[in-house]
């Protein structure tokens, strides 16, 4: 048997509460059967694009079951290892095929939102390189925009490494949405002020992670007060999802009691110092 969560969080926060997939060390239904009766959202990790490392059609239609069941949203991470602006047509032509492939696979389970990586290679770099990637990432998304019944807004472009605005004139020439995650923007040294003042009403999904000891997807305790004030501030009036995007039971039911006392009505948390 698994460990369970102390209570259910169920419509407690003006945001959607979301966990990944990956907390117990079992499938995706069992996951999600057990997370279900506590949270409002789970976020589907589909790391891997490899057609074996897929869920089965049988897991898709459980999980469309566990959904009508529970009043559960999904939101999809689509896979971490294709290449949407690579300098090598071959890639990106193998990105369209495979995100494609998977987006009509996963239509079942009508995601709130698909959470996508554009991987920069060799951050960092010049401003010329920046457009050229800029430019094939277009051309890819066009591609891909054009193959599946997707609109552009339900499609959310993450911050990764690199700088977050690095990623405006593609979200802005597709009017896309943006995943906030909070762990690489603190991991890599790049104002959450300023980036969720800069993408604003696009932003549909929030990564929430902390970072310690130079790692980042730590349990919310680690997170220090002016980020956790930053964080009030913009949570208490957003209406997407919010993913605590760690993957151990441990550290989410860390950061769930966490966060319950960050957006209590006080909100005045000291930083936990224990070490995860």
């Amino acid at each position: 048997m698994f460990p369970k969560l102390s209570k259910s969080y169920k419509g407690r926060y003006p945001f959607r509460l979301s966990v990944p997939s990956f907390i117990y060390p079992a499938g995706y239904a069992a996951n999600v059967r057990e997370l279900a009766p506590f949270v409002d959202e789970i976020e589907l990790l589909l790391f891997e694009s490899a057609p074996h490392c897929l869920p089965t059609l049988e897991e898709i239609d459980q999980l469309a079951n566990l959904s009508r069941q529970h009043g559960l949203t999904y939101n999809v991470h689509l896979p971490i290892d294709l290449f949407p602006g690579s300098q090598d047509p071959r890639q990106r032509r193998h990105a369209v095929n495979r995100l494609s492939h998977i987006i009509d696979f996963v239509r079942p389970l009508a995601p709130v939102t698909h959470t996508l990586h554009l991987p920069s290679a060799g951050y960092p770099h010049d401003a010329p390189a920046e457009q050229a990637w800029q430019h094939r990432c277009m051309q890819c998304l066009t591609e891909l925009f054009a193959a599946v019944d997707l609109a552009p807004q339900q499609m959310s472009l993450e911050t990764l490494d690199y700088p977050p605005q690095w990623l405006e004139p593609v979200v802005t020439h597709f009017d896309m949405a943006v995943c906030v995650d909070v762990g690489h923007l603190l991991h890599h040294c790049h104002a959450l002020n300023q980036t969720l003042d800069r993408y604003g009403h696009r932003i549909e999904i929030v990564h929430l992670h902390a970072v310690a000891g130079n790692k980042d997807h730590r349990p919310l305790t680690h997170l220090d007060p002016p980020t956790i004030r930053c964080l009030q501030k913009f949570l208490s009036t957003f209406t997407g999802s919010v993913s605590i995007e760690v993957f151990s039971f441990e550290y989410l039911a860390l950061s769930l009691v966490h966060l319950d006392r960050v957006m209590a009505p006080s909100g005045t948390v000291a930083p936990n110092t224990e070490a995860c």
